[in-house]
C-alpha cells in the first residue's frame, strides 16, 4: 500500500529528529506490514534521506567530503569559568522570566483557546463568514428512483451535455446546483445512514451544543469551551475542536506554529473516506481568507470521446467536482498573533446522521520549506487527524 504524502512526511520527520522506533511504527501503521519489513523500509528510506537532504544530519558533513572540524585544546581552568559564568547568566534569566512576575501570573494557559486574551493584539483579521438562517433540504436533495444508486447516477452525470459543458467552463469551481448532483448527494446520504463502524473501533463522540460559532477566525472559550478537543500535534500544540447544535458540524483549529500572515496556510478536512469503492472523500478547504473551496474526489472515469483540446484535460484523470457544498462556511485569522481556522459544515448536505458514525480525518499545511535562493524543496504540515486508510470515527 503506497503511502501519502503526509503519511511519508511524518515518517521523515521521524527520522529527521532521530526517532527511528516511531518511524517504524508509523510506517506499520500506514501499511499494515510486518515489524521486520517496516525496518528494512525504514533504514532504506533513512539511508535514502542522508543522500538526499544531508543538511538535517550532522554525520553527512563528513559523508560528502567536508574537512573535519579543527581540534581545540582547553584547559580545566577555563572549563571551571565557563560553566560558573553559565550559572549566572542562566540565574539571572530564571529571575527575569520567572521570580520577577506575580505568583499569581500563570506561565500557560490551561486550555489552547484561552490564549487569545494574552497574546498580540488583532492583526491579519480576515471577513466573518455568515450562515444562514434556515436550510431547506429541497435545497441538496430529492428523490432518487428504486434502482437509482451512487455509482449509477454518477454515470449519468459524467454523460450529461451539461455536465461536459461545466466541467469546460470558467464556472467549473462554482456551487454545482443541478438535479443530478442532488440525486447523488440523495444518493450518499443513504449510504451514510447505514454505515457501521468496523468492530473494536474507537468512536469520538463530537460534543452537542447550543451555542453556535461566530466564524471570525477567532477562537476563544466562550464559543468553543464547550466543545470536543482534539490535540492532532502534540509537537507543534495544534489542536482542533468540534461541537455541533444538531444542524451545523462546528470546527475549529488552532496552530500556535503558525505565525506567518502569507505562505500556504490551510486546513484541510475529508468525509466520508470508505463509504464507496468510487468515492474517496468529500472535502471542504480553508485557506487564509473567508470562504472554502468544497470538493468530491472520486475514482470514476471519463468513458467518452478523447480530449479535444488543453482545456478537456480533466478527461484524462480521475474525477475531481468542486462546488460541491453551498452550506458550508470558513474562515481564518491572524487576530491572535498565530493562524487560528473557524468553519462549519451543513449536516443535512453533507450527509452527515445523528447517531450514525462516520469518518473524517485532516490535515494542516503550513508554509513549503525552500532552500536559500527561494526554490520549493517539500511540503510542511502541522499536523494530521487520522488519514484516508485509517480515519477517525466520530458521531454525534
Amino acid at each position: 500500500m503506497p503511502l501519502t504524502a503526509l503519511q511519508s512526511y511524518n515518517i521523515e520527520k521521524a527520522l529527521i529528529r532521530g526517532k527511528t522506533i516511531e518511524a517504524i511504527k508509523l510506517y506499520r501503521e500506514a501499511t499494515n506490514c510486518s515489524l521486520v519489513d517496516a525496518k528494512t523500509a525504514i533504514d532504506r528510506n533513512l539511508a535514502q534521506l542522508k543522500l538526499d537532504k544531508p543538511w538535517y544530519f550532522k554525520e553527512s558533513h563528513q559523508e560528502a567530503g567536508l574537512k573535519k572540524p579543527r581540534k581545540i585544546s582547553i584547559k580545566k581552568s577555563h572549563i571551571v569559568l565557563f560553566f560558573l559564568v553559565d550559572t549566572l547568566i542562566f540565574g539571572a534569566l530564571a529571575y527575569y522570566f520567572l521570580l520577577r512576575d506575580s505568583p499569581a501570573t500563570p506561565l500557560f494557559n490551561s486550555h489552547p483557546a484561552q490564549a487569545k486574551a494574552t497574546e498580540s493584539p488583532i492583526i491579519g483579521r480576515s471577513k466573518a463568514a455568515s450562515l444562514p438562517r434556515s436550510v431547506e433540504a429541497k435545497d441538496y436533495s430529492t428523490q432518487i428512483g428504486a434502482r437509482d444508486t451512487f455509482d449509477s447516477l454518477y454515470h449519468d452525470k459524467l454523460d450529461s451535455g451539461a455536465y461536459i459543458a461545466r466541467k469546460n467552463s470558467a464556472k467549473s469551481s462554482s456551487y454545482d446546483d443541478s438535479q443530478i448532483e442532488k440525486q447523488i448527494k440523495t444518493a450518499r446520504s443513504l449510504l451514510a445512514q447505514q454505515r457501521i463502524a468496523p468492530a473494536n473501533t474507537p468512536v469520538l463522540r463530537i460534543a452537542s451544543s447550543v451555542q453556535h460559532a461566530t466564524l471570525d477566525g477567532i477562537i476563544d472559550d466562550r464559543e468553543w469551551g464547550d466543545a470536543t478537543p482534539i490535540v492532532v500535534d502534540e509537537e507543534f500544540n495544534t489542536t482542533l475542536y468540534l461541537k455541533t447544535d444538531g444542524q451545523w458540524l462546528f470546527i475549529a483549529c488552532d496552530t500556535p506554529r503558525e505565525t506567518s500572515q502569507g505562505g500556504y496556510d490551510q486546513l484541510r478536512i475529508y468525509l466520508h473516506a470508505g463509504l464507496n469503492d468510487n468515492l474517496v472523500n468529500e472535502r471542504i478547504h480553508i485557506g487564509r481568507r473567508a470562504g472554502i473551496t468544497s470538493i468530491r474526489q472520486t475514482h470514476f472515469r471519463w468513458q467518452g470521446k478523447p480530449p479535444n483540446n488543453d482545456n478537456e484535460r480533466w478527461k484524462k484523470y480521475a474525477i475531481s467536482d468542486w462546488g460541491i457544498y453551498r452550506h458550508a462556511q470558513g474562515t481564518s485569522s491572524m487576530s491572535s498573533g498565530h493562524r487560528q481556522y473557524e468553519a462549519a459544515i451543513h449536516l443535512g448536505e453533507a450527509g452527515l446522521h445523528r447517531g450514525v458514525p462516520f469518518t473524517l480525518y485532516l490535515e494542516v499545511e503550513t508554509d513549503p520549506l525552500k532552500n536559500e535562493q527561494g526554490k520549493f524543496l517539500e511540503r510542511q504540515y502541522l499536523g494530521e487527524l487520522g488519514n484516508e486508510n485509517n480515519p477517525q470515527w466520530m458521531v454525534f
